[in-house]
């Protein structure tokens, strides 16, 4: 009998320990050995298509292989992945590990408190721009960490080179034209082809407008944002000359970016940014010349601003959430991340090796960085970024209207409303 019940205790022991190995696996199939088993990233803003299904279907799934883990990505608005992580903040019910946000609307995230600081997690041995970090850092903390940024650039397809102004020449185009040129190229194309095919993104919804009007005003010793210089008047003049020669494509009012129309061929000069003009290149690269941002009488001007990668604070996967950091700034995925978005500009100075001649965009960008006059994005300074942005379109489609720069009075005003909207 005494046989018989050490035996059962025996076998009593081996149940309760199999049910505990059990009980500890199932616990593993959720967190794994090595921590959490998937993360949740938020996308914020609308990628293009091509860059959404390489981000998707190649460098999320590198990621997932290396480290034997899901990735669930969700794509939505600026404004609502502010809403959201502010949401998940003031709730505390913590869903989002990582978040993407662009320079332009990091302002929140910052200054609510509701990133974690990152340092520590970044790839070692690389060195980032310091262009960004008034933006993504705040009292010696980093929050974000620069994935990509980018100039504007410009690109012309090869068959406006023969509307040329006399005297220039391909190759002038790579090296950078000057605006008064542009204009005199955009406008011989609309009369040589009955139609205006040179565009600016003129869409209110997402706007981009404020970015190549800075440009242009950079280019002759304008500020930004601002609406009285002398520079910013000069850009008005300019734009007042492309409405007067009819040469803007007259569906521009559509687009946050010239890709689609440069891709169906209704689009044959632009100055935009890198990342949509490197699509369409890099779809017909035997179609399109690209050249530095043009010239005023400062020489040329951009502006510059970038995505960056952030860990909300009190990530419900951190362990994963540092990972990817990691991940996102080694040179070779920073490298490839850029690459399949256009040819945008690496903020990691150990990518440069990297580059070959196929590497077109990143080249002409990288070019333009020591000679152009490059300001960032101030958004941080104001209450709303977008209604600055807004103020921009008043001025652009005062000067498309009357085919004029407009009153010293109009313009006082747009300067006293963008005055009022900083902090």
């Amino acid at each position: 009998m005494k046989t018989t019940k050490t035996m059962l205790c025996l076998v009593l022991a081996l149940f309760v320990c199999a049910v505990s190995a059990f009980a500890r696996g199932g616990s593993q199939s959720q967190t794994g050995a090595g921590g959490s088993r998937e993360l949740n990233l938020v996308y914020s803003g609308t990628p293009q298509p091509a860059e959404k299904e390489y981000f998707i279907d190649v460098y999320v799934k590198k990621f997932e292989a290396q480290y034997g883990v899901k990735v669930n990505v969700e794509f939505i608005s600026q404004a609502d992945t502010i809403r959201k992580i502010e949401s998940e903040q003031d709730t505390k019910n913590l869903i989002s590990d990582i978040v993407y946000v662009d320079t332009a609307n990091m302002t929140p995230y910052v200054n609510g408190g509701w990133m974690e600081d990152i340092s520590p997690f970044i790839h070692r041995g690389i060195t980032l721009t310091k262009m960004y970090d008034e933006t993504t850092n705040k009292g010696g903390v980093r929050y974000f960490v620069p994935n990509t940024f980018d100039v504007y650039i410009l690109a012309a397809n090869v068959d406006a080179l023969k509307y040329l102004p006399a005297g220039l020449t391909r190759q002038n185009v790579i090296d950078g034209i000057t605006w008064e040129q542009y204009v005199q190229w955009a406008v011989n194309i609309a009369r040589g082809e009955g139609v205006g095919k040179t565009m600016m993104p003129a869409n209110n919804q997402g706007s981009q407008l404020l970015y190549p009007m800075a440009g242009m005003s950079l280019a002759y010793g304008g500020g930004f944002p601002e609406f009285t210089s002398a520079g910013f008047k000069k850009a008005l003049e300019l734009i007042a000359a492309l409405a007067a020669g009819n040469a803007f494509y007259p569906e521009q009012a559509q687009y946050t970016a010239p890709t689609d129309p440069m891709r169906s061929g209704d689009v044959w000069l632009t100055f935009a940014h890198m990342s949509p003009i490197g699509i369409a290149y890099n779809a017909a690269p035997n179609e399109w010349v690209i050249g530095a941002a043009p010239k005023g009488s400062k020489g040329a001007g951009s502006t510059s601003g970038a995505w960056c990668w952030g860990i909300q604070k009190g990530a419900p996967h951190l362990d994963l959430a540092q990972k990817w950091i990691d991940f996102v700034t080694t040179p070779q995925n920073n490298y490839d991340f850029c690459v399949n978005n256009g040819g945008v500009l690496s903020p990691i100075n150990e990518v440069g090796p990297l580059l070959g001649t196929g590497d077109v965009i990143m080249t002409a960008g990288n070019k333009m960085l020591g000679s152009t006059i490059v300001s960032g994005v101030p958004s941080t300074q104001y209450k709303d970024w977008n209604a600055v942005k807004l103020l921009y379109h008043d001025a652009f489609n005062q000067a498309v209207s009357s085919k004029a720069v407009p009153s010293d009075a109009f313009l006082r005003d747009l300067d006293a409303k963008v005055t009022a909207l900083r902090n």
